[in-house]
Protein backbone atom coordinates (compact mmCIF):
# COMPACT_ATOMS: atom_id res chain seq x y z
CA UNK A 1 0.00 0.00 0.00
CA UNK A 2 1.23 3.34 -1.37
CA UNK A 3 1.59 5.78 1.79
CA UNK A 4 0.03 9.35 1.43
CA UNK A 5 1.52 12.50 0.79
CA UNK A 6 0.79 13.39 4.57
CA UNK A 7 2.59 10.53 5.44
CA UNK A 8 5.73 10.81 3.45
CA UNK A 9 6.08 14.13 4.60
CA UNK A 10 5.67 13.55 7.98
CA UNK A 11 8.27 10.57 7.70
CA UNK A 12 10.62 13.01 5.43
CA UNK A 13 10.25 15.62 8.61
CA UNK A 14 11.19 12.66 10.99
CA UNK A 15 14.13 11.75 9.29
CA UNK A 16 15.25 15.14 8.07
CA UNK A 17 19.47 14.36 9.26
CA UNK A 18 19.37 11.90 7.03
CA UNK A 19 17.83 13.14 3.95
CA UNK A 20 19.58 16.25 4.19
CA UNK A 21 23.04 14.19 3.94
CA UNK A 22 21.87 12.46 1.27
CA UNK A 23 20.28 15.23 -0.67
CA UNK A 24 23.48 16.93 0.07
CA UNK A 25 25.64 14.26 -2.10
CA UNK A 26 27.47 13.78 1.29
CA UNK A 27 26.49 10.26 1.43
CA UNK A 28 24.82 7.30 -0.74
CA UNK A 29 21.44 5.88 0.65
CA UNK A 30 23.81 2.49 1.11
CA UNK A 31 26.00 4.45 3.94
CA UNK A 32 22.86 5.86 5.87
CA UNK A 33 21.75 1.98 6.47
CA UNK A 34 24.88 1.55 8.42
CA UNK A 35 25.49 4.59 10.20
CA UNK A 36 24.19 5.07 13.25
CA UNK A 37 23.01 8.18 15.05
CA UNK A 38 25.39 9.62 16.29
CA UNK A 39 27.74 9.41 13.01
CA UNK A 40 24.74 11.29 11.11
CA UNK A 41 24.71 14.14 13.94
CA UNK A 42 28.54 14.42 13.22
CA UNK A 43 28.13 14.41 9.58
CA UNK A 44 25.03 17.31 9.47
CA UNK A 45 27.97 19.10 11.77
CA UNK A 46 30.42 18.70 9.80
CA UNK A 47 27.99 19.81 6.79
CA UNK A 48 26.99 22.89 8.52
CA UNK A 49 30.52 23.68 9.11
CA UNK A 50 31.45 23.44 5.04
CA UNK A 51 28.57 25.62 4.79
CA UNK A 52 29.71 28.46 6.48
CA UNK A 53 33.42 28.26 5.26
CA UNK A 54 31.91 28.06 1.52
CA UNK A 55 29.79 31.15 2.43
CA UNK A 56 32.56 33.04 4.03
CA UNK A 57 34.45 32.21 1.13
CA UNK A 58 31.80 34.08 -1.42
CA UNK A 59 31.74 37.36 0.79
Amino acid sequence: MTISKQEAERRARTRWDQWRLLLAGMVTYRDLLVMDQDDVMEANAALDLHIRQQEKKSK
